[in-house]
C-alpha cells in the first residue's frame, strides 16, 4: 500500500470540446514529475454528446468509476491529483474523506466555485459543478460513484472570485466559509488557522491554477484577474504544512503555451510530491 499515490488523471470533458487540460496534465506527468511513479486513468480523446444536463457525462462517469477502482486498488494514505478539469476531483476527495472518517477539511483554491448544478448551469461544463456534487447536490449516478460525500462545513473556498449568482445563492444558504485573495496575501497562515478552529486534523487541498494572477501565469485554463501571485499560494501551502497532515493535494486545469515559465509550476509539484 503507498503512502502516496500519484494520480495523473488528464480528463478534459468537464472543460468542454477544447482537449487544453487533458495536455496540461500530460505535459506536469511528462516533464514535472522526474519518472516518478504514478498510476493514470485512462481517457478518451473522441468528443462526447450531453447527457443529464452534462457535456460528455458518459465519459465522466466511465472515467470517475475507473479512477474509484484505481484508489481502491492502490488504498492509499495520500493523494497526488494531477489533473485535466477539476472535475477530477470526485475520487480522490470522497476517497480520503471516507479514508479519514471524515476527518478532512476542503480548501478549494479556485477563482471559480464550482458549485453549479445541472439544473443551474449556463454551460453544462462539468467542471463548474465537482464540488457542489461533493456536497451531495448533483447527478444521482455521480454521486453515487463516489466513496462518500462532503458536508459544507467541511469546506473553504480560497481565492474564489468569479461567482455565478446560484452559486453565491449555494455559499451563502450552506453557510460555506472564504478566505479571500486579500486575506491570503496579507495572512499565509489564515486558511491553516481557520481548518484547525473547525477542529479538522488532516487537509485536502484543491489548486486550479486559475487561483494565479494570470497576468504573471498566463497558462491557466479560465483566467480570472485578481489572483494570487505564485508566491502567496506556495506561503499558504506552507503554512498548511506545518500545522496539519495534508492527506491529499491536486494541480488542475493547466493549458500548456509555447516557451511557458515552468518555475513556479517546478516549486509547486515539487510540493505536492512531498506533502
Amino acid at each position: 500500500m503507498p503512502e502516496l499515490l500519484t494520480l495523473v488523471f488528464p480528463q478534459w470533458q468537464g472543460s468542454g470540446n477544447r482537449k487544453d487540460t487533458y495536455y496540461g496534465a500530460r505535459y506536469i506527468r511528462d516533464n514535472l514529475l522526474d519518472g516518478a511513479g504514478f498510476e493514470e486513468v485512462p481517457v478518451g480523446l473522441d468528443n462526447a454528446p450531453q447527457e443529464h444536463g452534462i457535456r460528455g457525462y458518459r465519459q465522466i462517469l466511465g472515467q470517475l468509476e475507473s479512477a474509484c477502482g484505481i484508489l481502491r486498488a492502490n488504498h492509499p494514505d495520500k493523494v497526488f491529483l494531477v489533473g485535466g478539469d477539476c472535475g477530477t476531483e470526485l475520487a480522490p476527495v470522497s476517497y480520503l474523506n471516507k479514508r479519514y472518517e471524515s476527518d478532512l477539511a476542503v480548501v478549494w483554491f479556485d477563482a471559480h466555485g464550482d458549485l453549479n448544478s445541472p439544473a443551474t448551469t449556463v454551460s453544462n461544463n462539468f467542471h463548474g459543478m465537482p464540488l457542489r456534487c461533493l456536497l451531495g447536490d448533483g447527478d444521482v449516478a455521480l454521486k453515487d460513484s463516489c466513496f462518500s460525500l462532503l458536508r459544507p462545513e467541511q469546506v473553504i473556498m480560497a481565492g474564489t472570485r468569479d461567482l455565478d449568482p446560484p452559486e453565491q445563492a449555494f455559499i451563502e444558504e450552506k453557510s460555506i466559509d472564504c478566505a479571500t485573495v486579500d486575506d491570503i496575501r496579507n495572512d499565509a497562515g489564515k486558511i491553516a488557522r481557520m481548518v484547525r478552529e473547525k477542529g479538522y486534523r488532516n487537509v485536502y487541498v484543491h489548486i486550479d491554477l486559475d487561483v494565479l494572477y494570470p497576468e504573471k501565469h498566463p497558462w491557466v485554463q479560465c483566467p480570472c484577474e485578481n489572483g494570487l501571485d505564485a508566491p502567496e499560494l506556495m506561503a499558504g501551502l506552507l503554512c498548511l504544512k506545518k500545522e496539519l497532515n495534508i492527506a491529499g493535494i491536486s494541480v488542475l486545469e493547466l493549458r500548456p503555451v509555447e516557451n511557458m515559465d515552468i518555475s513556479p509550476l517546478e516549486k509547486l509539484i515539487g510540493f505536492c510530491r512531498e506533502i
